[in-house]
Protein backbone atom coordinates (compact mmCIF):
# COMPACT_ATOMS: atom_id res chain seq x y z
CA UNK A 1 0.00 0.00 0.00
CA UNK A 2 2.87 2.39 0.79
CA UNK A 3 3.55 2.76 -3.20
CA UNK A 4 0.50 4.25 -3.69
CA UNK A 5 0.65 6.67 -1.01
CA UNK A 6 3.64 8.03 -2.78
CA UNK A 7 2.04 8.87 -6.29
CA UNK A 8 0.02 11.65 -4.58
CA UNK A 9 3.06 13.53 -2.97
CA UNK A 10 5.21 13.81 -5.70
CA UNK A 11 2.16 15.25 -8.13
CA UNK A 12 1.50 17.68 -5.38
CA UNK A 13 5.19 18.75 -5.95
CA UNK A 14 5.92 18.52 -9.70
CA UNK A 15 3.51 21.14 -11.06
CA UNK A 16 5.38 24.23 -9.26
CA UNK A 17 8.77 23.50 -10.15
CA UNK A 18 7.33 23.24 -13.87
CA UNK A 19 5.86 26.71 -12.92
CA UNK A 20 8.98 28.35 -12.30
CA UNK A 21 10.93 26.82 -15.18
CA UNK A 22 8.69 28.12 -17.15
CA UNK A 23 8.36 31.81 -15.71
CA UNK A 24 12.28 31.63 -15.94
CA UNK A 25 12.08 31.26 -19.77
CA UNK A 26 10.88 33.75 -20.03
CA UNK A 27 12.41 36.54 -18.07
CA UNK A 28 13.96 39.19 -20.21
CA UNK A 29 18.25 38.83 -20.55
CA UNK A 30 19.69 42.04 -19.25
CA UNK A 31 22.36 43.87 -21.28
CA UNK A 32 24.60 46.84 -19.61
CA UNK A 33 25.79 49.43 -21.91
CA UNK A 34 27.85 51.95 -21.71
CA UNK A 35 28.08 54.65 -24.29
CA UNK A 36 29.81 58.17 -24.55
CA UNK A 37 29.79 60.77 -27.48
CA UNK A 38 32.20 63.88 -27.74
CA UNK A 39 33.90 66.05 -29.57
CA UNK A 40 36.51 68.60 -29.83
CA UNK A 41 36.13 71.73 -29.00
CA UNK A 42 38.24 75.87 -29.21
CA UNK A 43 39.43 76.26 -25.70
CA UNK A 44 37.95 79.83 -25.46
CA UNK A 45 39.25 80.76 -22.07
CA UNK A 46 42.08 82.25 -21.15
CA UNK A 47 43.48 82.33 -17.10
CA UNK A 48 46.46 84.34 -16.63
CA UNK A 49 47.95 84.30 -13.08
CA UNK A 50 50.91 86.53 -12.16
CA UNK A 51 52.51 87.45 -9.13
CA UNK A 52 54.58 90.89 -7.47
CA UNK A 53 57.63 89.75 -5.62
CA UNK A 54 59.58 92.02 -3.38
CA UNK A 55 62.81 91.10 -1.28
CA UNK A 56 65.09 92.84 1.22
CA UNK A 57 66.73 93.08 4.61
CA UNK A 58 63.21 95.42 5.51
CA UNK A 59 60.20 93.45 5.82
CA UNK A 60 58.13 96.67 5.54
CA UNK A 61 59.95 98.14 2.87
CA UNK A 62 59.72 94.44 1.19
CA UNK A 63 55.40 94.75 1.86
CA UNK A 64 55.35 98.39 0.68
CA UNK A 65 56.97 97.28 -2.87
CA UNK A 66 54.89 94.61 -3.32
CA UNK A 67 51.56 96.67 -2.16
CA UNK A 68 53.03 99.12 -4.96
CA UNK A 69 53.05 96.45 -7.91
CA UNK A 70 49.89 94.99 -6.80
CA UNK A 71 47.89 98.29 -7.09
CA UNK A 72 49.25 99.49 -10.42
CA UNK A 73 48.49 95.73 -11.58
CA UNK A 74 45.25 95.98 -10.24
CA UNK A 75 44.48 99.56 -11.75
CA UNK A 76 45.57 98.54 -15.07
CA UNK A 77 43.59 94.96 -15.42
CA UNK A 78 40.22 97.37 -14.47
CA UNK A 79 40.44 99.32 -17.52
CA UNK A 80 40.17 96.18 -19.64
CA UNK A 81 36.32 95.44 -19.69
CA UNK A 82 34.88 92.03 -19.67
CA UNK A 83 38.52 90.75 -17.36
CA UNK A 84 37.63 89.13 -14.01
CA UNK A 85 40.22 89.62 -11.33
CA UNK A 86 40.83 88.69 -8.13
CA UNK A 87 43.46 88.52 -5.59
CA UNK A 88 45.94 85.37 -4.40
CA UNK A 89 47.39 84.61 -1.16
CA UNK A 90 49.73 87.28 0.16
CA UNK A 91 53.21 85.90 1.80
CA UNK A 92 56.12 87.64 3.41
CA UNK A 93 58.95 84.89 4.98
CA UNK A 94 62.18 85.09 5.95
CA UNK A 95 64.69 82.27 5.27
CA UNK A 96 66.86 81.16 8.55
CA UNK A 97 69.72 80.69 6.59
CA UNK A 98 69.44 84.16 4.45
CA UNK A 99 68.87 87.71 6.15
CA UNK A 100 66.61 89.09 3.26
CA UNK A 101 62.84 88.63 3.38
CA UNK A 102 61.03 87.51 0.75
CA UNK A 103 57.13 88.51 -0.76
CA UNK A 104 54.73 87.85 -2.78
CA UNK A 105 51.06 88.52 -3.78
CA UNK A 106 49.16 86.56 -6.76
CA UNK A 107 46.75 88.74 -9.20
CA UNK A 108 44.57 86.24 -10.85
CA UNK A 109 42.99 87.30 -14.55
CA UNK A 110 40.62 85.44 -16.77
CA UNK A 111 38.29 86.21 -19.93
CA UNK A 112 37.47 85.16 -23.12
CA UNK A 113 39.26 87.83 -25.07
CA UNK A 114 42.32 86.33 -24.91
CA UNK A 115 44.30 89.12 -27.58
CA UNK A 116 43.02 92.14 -24.86
CA UNK A 117 43.80 89.63 -21.64
CA UNK A 118 47.34 88.84 -23.24
CA UNK A 119 47.68 92.29 -24.30
CA UNK A 120 47.30 93.48 -20.63
CA UNK A 121 49.64 90.43 -19.48
CA UNK A 122 52.42 92.46 -21.42
CA UNK A 123 51.58 95.46 -19.76
CA UNK A 124 52.05 94.32 -16.24
CA UNK A 125 55.01 92.53 -16.86
CA UNK A 126 56.41 95.57 -18.10
CA UNK A 127 54.99 97.07 -14.65
CA UNK A 128 56.85 94.53 -12.84
CA UNK A 129 54.88 91.87 -12.51
CA UNK A 130 55.74 88.40 -13.17
CA UNK A 131 53.61 85.72 -14.99
CA UNK A 132 52.71 82.38 -12.59
CA UNK A 133 50.69 80.96 -15.12
CA UNK A 134 48.94 80.69 -18.45
CA UNK A 135 46.63 78.47 -19.41
CA UNK A 136 43.28 77.89 -21.56
CA UNK A 137 40.42 76.15 -20.66
CA UNK A 138 36.75 75.29 -22.34
CA UNK A 139 34.63 77.94 -21.00
CA UNK A 140 31.64 76.08 -18.86
CA UNK A 141 28.81 78.09 -21.12
CA UNK A 142 30.28 76.42 -23.78
CA UNK A 143 30.66 73.21 -22.41
CA UNK A 144 26.94 73.25 -21.14
CA UNK A 145 26.06 74.83 -25.16
CA UNK A 146 27.35 71.39 -26.36
CA UNK A 147 25.65 69.07 -23.57
CA UNK A 148 21.74 68.89 -25.02
CA UNK A 149 23.69 67.54 -28.67
CA UNK A 150 26.18 65.35 -26.70
CA UNK A 151 23.28 63.74 -25.05
CA UNK A 152 21.03 62.89 -27.71
CA UNK A 153 24.15 61.51 -29.63
CA UNK A 154 25.12 59.35 -27.26
CA UNK A 155 21.46 57.92 -26.29
CA UNK A 156 21.06 57.39 -30.32
CA UNK A 157 23.91 55.50 -30.07
CA UNK A 158 23.83 53.84 -27.02
CA UNK A 159 19.71 52.45 -28.82
CA UNK A 160 21.83 51.28 -32.19
CA UNK A 161 24.57 49.92 -29.97
CA UNK A 162 21.41 47.73 -28.46
CA UNK A 163 19.71 47.03 -31.61
CA UNK A 164 22.32 45.32 -33.21
CA UNK A 165 23.80 43.11 -30.24
CA UNK A 166 19.97 41.82 -30.02
CA UNK A 167 19.86 41.37 -33.48
CA UNK A 168 23.05 39.35 -32.97
CA UNK A 169 21.51 37.27 -30.70
CA UNK A 170 18.31 36.74 -32.25
CA UNK A 171 16.42 38.91 -29.01
CA UNK A 172 14.02 42.17 -29.26
CA UNK A 173 15.68 45.04 -27.28
CA UNK A 174 12.04 45.19 -24.69
CA UNK A 175 12.71 48.49 -22.71
CA UNK A 176 15.37 49.84 -21.15
CA UNK A 177 15.77 50.37 -17.23
CA UNK A 178 18.59 51.97 -14.60
CA UNK A 179 19.10 55.00 -17.51
CA UNK A 180 21.85 57.00 -16.49
CA UNK A 181 23.00 60.60 -17.96
CA UNK A 182 25.89 62.44 -17.09
CA UNK A 183 26.76 66.28 -17.74
CA UNK A 184 28.87 67.00 -20.34
CA UNK A 185 32.22 67.13 -18.65
CA UNK A 186 35.64 68.44 -20.35
CA UNK A 187 38.75 65.74 -20.61
CA UNK A 188 42.61 66.24 -19.62
CA UNK A 189 43.90 69.70 -18.37
CA UNK A 190 44.37 72.61 -20.18
CA UNK A 191 47.74 72.72 -21.53
CA UNK A 192 49.47 75.59 -21.03
CA UNK A 193 51.74 76.86 -24.21
CA UNK A 194 53.40 80.50 -24.33
CA UNK A 195 55.89 82.63 -24.36
CA UNK A 196 56.92 85.93 -23.03
CA UNK A 197 60.20 87.95 -23.10
CA UNK A 198 62.26 89.33 -20.90
CA UNK A 199 61.45 92.46 -18.40
CA UNK A 200 62.14 95.64 -21.08
CA UNK A 201 61.02 99.22 -21.16
CA UNK A 202 58.65 98.03 -23.92
CA UNK A 203 57.55 94.55 -23.09
CA UNK A 204 55.96 92.86 -25.69
CA UNK A 205 52.54 91.02 -24.81
CA UNK A 206 53.27 87.47 -24.28
CA UNK A 207 51.72 84.87 -26.99
CA UNK A 208 49.58 81.65 -26.58
CA UNK A 209 48.09 79.11 -28.55
CA UNK A 210 44.76 77.71 -27.38
CA UNK A 211 44.52 74.53 -28.43
CA UNK A 212 41.36 72.42 -28.71
CA UNK A 213 39.64 70.32 -25.38
CA UNK A 214 37.44 67.16 -25.32
CA UNK A 215 33.79 67.64 -23.91
CA UNK A 216 32.28 64.03 -23.50
CA UNK A 217 28.62 63.18 -22.30
CA UNK A 218 28.44 59.93 -21.28
CA UNK A 219 25.17 57.54 -20.75
CA UNK A 220 24.27 54.26 -18.86
CA UNK A 221 21.24 52.40 -19.00
CA UNK A 222 20.04 48.53 -18.65
CA UNK A 223 18.09 46.93 -21.84
CA UNK A 224 16.11 44.19 -21.74
CA UNK A 225 16.24 41.90 -24.30
CA UNK A 226 14.13 39.21 -24.66
CA UNK A 227 12.12 36.49 -27.25
CA UNK A 228 10.80 38.11 -30.67
CA UNK A 229 6.96 38.42 -31.12
CA UNK A 230 5.85 36.39 -33.70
Amino acid sequence: MRPWLLVPVLLAIAPPAYAADQADAGAPAVLHLTQSAERRITRDLLHVDMRAEGKGTDPRAVEAGINRLMAKGLADAKQVPGIEVSNGGYNVYRDNAASDWTGSQSLFLSGTDSGALLALAGTLQADGLVMSNLTYEVAPATVRGAENILTAEALSGLGQRAAAISQQLHLAVLGYRNLTVGNAETQGGPTPRFAAAALATSMPAPVAAAGEGTVRVTVSADVLLGAKKP
